[in-house]
């Protein structure tokens, strides 16, 4: 059986239609998983830009905020000062900054030189991105910053660039 010229526009019409409203009802893939927060904060050890090694559950006890970065990026690199000041500020108040550069050594520490981290900063391309994926950013993209409570439990998930003002305000509401 041939179709007529005139029914093609309608099936195509209705294949449209059905596919269209049979994805309705799945939930739109998202970059981030930010059902993370409430979640037990995921341990991981790493090395240090300084030689160490720097392990989160160290720091149980502490507020902080899990930044993962690379030195290629701009956002990036436009968010990092304004931590390197709000370390300084939050340190004493039981507040600290871990950074992981997901990225080699050379370009990490080359970085780390311009801008004088005043906070821990852990590297490694693979094991950086499987510490952000467990965090929730399985696209790895950057920059990309979980706020982790004192208990190591995630407090909120920050895709992309972080503001000064947002992230004071977070940080004086958890303290």
């Amino acid at each position: 059986m041939f179709l007529k010229r005139q029914q093609i526009p309608y099936i195509i019409v209705t294949i449209l239609l059905t596919f269209l409203l049979s994805s309705c009802e799945k939930k739109p893939p998202s970059l981030f998983e930010l059902t993370k927060i409430g979640e037990p904060a995921t341990d991981f050890t790493l090395p240090t830009l300084d030689g160490k090694e720097i392990k989160l559950s160290a720091y149980k006890g502490q507020l902080i905020l899990l930044n993962f970065w690379a030195s290629w990026c701009p956002p990036c690199r436009f968010e990092i000062p304004d931590f390197i000041k709000l370390q300084s500020k939050y340190q004493d108040k039981g507040f600290t900054f871990i950074g992981v550069a997901l990225e080699g050594l050379e370009n990490a520490k080359g970085y780390a030189k311009e801008v004088n981290f005043n906070y821990p900063n852990g590297y490694g391309k693979n094991a950086g991105h499987r510490i952000a994926s467990a965090y929730g950013d399985s696209a790895g993209a950057l920059p990309y910053s979980v706020l982790i409570g004192r208990d190591q439990t995630i407090i909120a998930v920050f895709p992309g660039l972080l503001r000064s003002a947002k992230l004071s305000k977070a940080i004086e509401e958890n303290l």
